[in-house]
């Protein structure tokens, strides 16, 4: 009997979760304010589309890259994608100075900047690697470690930045010579770096947990469509653009805010983010059917919201941070429980983005001024709806998948069959995502009755939720911007977030229908054929 290894210790799934968890923090906190450079086009009148726009671009296939490389452990991957980040980071001394299209950086720099870029990308993909390559049991400990990273990363900041040793006779803003003994974000990428490593000779020790790798299939499809959307998404921004810029100058040259110009400006990006998370989630329901498809919708709806940082410190922000930091980690381990032991009972992605949407206008500057107690409970509504949809979401994604019993000889209920894998939530995953996936039973082996486990999805499906996140909140980057700015427009904030949010929701509860009506047909029609 092939009987599955019995784990001998927590501690390695323990150091799985934490090195997650670190690299979801480094990669928020680094990587998600790159997708706001977009706005900056909007607000320039002249020049070409900065490096920033780029940047997020390169971050997003750098996260793809990974799935090209199924047969290479994750964790190592991750290493060396920090590896490449902390060689360039040590390189330029201020890279967000250099990718900002007002101070443009020499070509050296901006090179080295890119880099940073790939290299976090790089580690962010060497995670999910490593989150498909997992078994079933520690699968679900890595991925809620890595929702909570990148949904807690506002705090997370703070509390470094009062934990660490700084100087009072400095004001906060400045450089960090001056600031303070140590930058809290450099102490963020030398404990990921550490992590990621301990949990790459963990891996490596106990291969039997986190492997074999050799199984897996060598598919480049969900890189190249990645690719291929960045590249759609840079034209579509360097039209839009254009067309922004051509429509404001007046004869002198001067910028003007007519009413109509702003809106088409609003349309175009939204417009924008949706054929980008439309492209995707169409790929992603090739893939991996309901489950792959929910993961990309959960992305895209929650862009807007994700790369949103917290309101600055001020008097309350002990008290704030404490509630975020406790409910958002609370969120996240129910998200990930309900995504495990109750898949089919409610959608707890959709419904954690609806609280997220819902949160989105306590954010904006016109609200906090007229409510103070906005600036607690509007990040905290925001920690608690992003960490059921994230911790939930990523869980259902790196599920196992059951298959029913196979007998004797490849037979199942007395008729020959083929291996054909079906998720919890129904969906069946025969070529090409079962491809990714490693050989979960063989005609004739002997099972004895019991059910066998494999994950339907590859790394190429995990990196399309997290690339659809930041190519949409590149698209929507003009309007996260305008709604966050005070006096940057001359019109209070829409409600085009929390529509745009609210629409994913929405998509995400008619595929949770979607898969249970499918399941549901599929257990008639097998009970037919059992009875017959």
């Amino acid at each position: 009997m092939d009987e599955e290894p019995t784990p001998r210790a927590a501690w390695p799934d323990l150091v799985g979760v934490v090195a997650a968890a670190a690299v979801g923090l480094l990669v928020a906190a680094r990587g998600f304010h790159l997708t706001l450079y977009a706005a900056f086009t909007d607000l320039l009148a002249r020049g070409p589309m900065g490096p920033g726009v780029y940047a997020a671009a390169v971050l997003a296939v750098a996260i793809a890259v990974p799935a090209l490389l199924p047969r290479l452990p994750g964790w190592p991957v991750a290493a060396a994608g920090l590896a490449v980040f902390l060689a360039a980071d040590l390189t330029v001394a201020d890279v967000t100075k250099v990718l900002l299209p007002i101070e443009l950086g020499t070509a050296r720099e901006v090179a080295i900047a890119l880099a940073v870029t790939a290299g976090l990308g790089l580690a962010l993909g060497g995670v999910l690697l490593a989150l498909a390559q997992a078994s079933p049991a520690a699968a679900w400990w890595v991925g809620a470690g890595l929702a909570a990273g990148l949904v807690l990363h506002p705090v997370s900041s703070e509390l470094f930045r009062a934990v660490l040793p700084r100087r009072a006779e400095y004001p906060p803003l400045a450089p960090t010579a001056q600031r303070g003994i140590v930058d809290p974000v450099d102490v963020e990428l030398w404990l990921a770096l550490g992590l990621v490593v301990v949990a790459a000779v963990v891996a490596y020790v106990r291969g039997s947990r986190y492997g074999p790798v050799g199984s897996a299939r060598f598919r480049p499809g969900a890189p190249v469509a990645v690719m291929a959307v960045a590249a759609l998404l840079l034209l579509g921004l360097a039209l839009r653009m254009g067309t922004i810029r051509k429509l404001r100058l007046s004869s002198d040259e001067m910028a003007g805010r007519d009413p109509a110009i702003e809106s088409f400006a609003q349309v175009s990006a939204v417009v924008l983010a949706a054929v980008v998370a439309l492209l995707l989630t169409a790929y992603a329901y090739r893939l991996g059917r309901a489950r792959a498809a929910r993961w990309v919708v959960l992305g895209a709806a929650a862009a807007p919201v994700a790369v949103v940082t917290f309101p600055d410190a001020d008097p309350s922000s002990g008290t704030r941070t404490s509630l975020v930091l406790l409910l958002g980690i609370l969120a996240v381990a129910g998200g990930a429980l309900a995504g495990r032991h109750a898949p089919r009972m409610l959608p707890w992605d959709a419904i954690g983005v609806v609280v997220a949407a819902a949160a989105t206008p306590l954010t904006w500057p016109v609200v906090r001024a007229e409510l103070p107690s906005a600036d607690t409970v509007g990040p905290v509504l925001v920690a608690v709806g992003l960490g059921l949809a994230f911790g939930s979401g990523i869980v259902l994604v790196t599920g196992p998948a059951e298959t029913a019993p196979i007998g004797a000889a490849g037979t199942m209920n007395g008729r020959a069959v083929g291996l054909r894998v079906v998720g919890p939530a129904g969906d069946s995953t025969a070529s090409p995502a079962a491809a990714d996936a490693p050989a979960v039973a063989r005609v004739g082996e002997p099972t004895s009755g019991r059910t066998r486990h494999a994950s339907v999805n590859g790394a190429g499906v995990l990196v399309l939720g997290p690339a659809a996140l930041m190519l949409c909140a590149t698209a929507l980057a003009p309007v996260v911007l305008s709604s966050q700015v005070r006096g940057l427009t001359e019109q209070d904030p829409s409600f085009t977030l929390p529509l745009f949010t609210t629409v994913g929701a929405v998509l995400l509860a008619l595929l949770f229908g979607f898969a249970r009506a499918v399941d549901r047909l599929r257990r008639d029609s097998r009970a037919e054929a059992a009875a017959s």
